[in-house]
């Protein structure tokens, strides 16, 4: 199981964690980082909109603001 937290850019949790259970179906080694982007994608999805005005960028569907997207290994 991973869990996904959604940050503020202060450090503080924007939504609940996400918790996420991963089946590996291989022994491909990178195989847990490609699912774990392919939910952080859904999630992202699902908390935001990508428009290409405004400046283009990711923005949150409760209009608190922008969505910078950064993964932590």
């Amino acid at each position: 199981m991973i869990t996904i937290l959604i940050l503020q850019l202060d450090g503080t949790i924007l939504e609940d964690k996400h918790e996420v259970l991963l089946k590996r179906e291989t022994n491909w080694e990178e195989e847990v980082v490609v699912r774990c982007s392919e939910e952080a994608d859904r999630i992202t999805r699902s908390i935001s909109t990508h428009t290409w005005e405004k400046p283009q960028g990711w923005y949150l569907n409760d209009g608190s603001g922008r969505l910078v997207i950064g993964y932590l290994y």
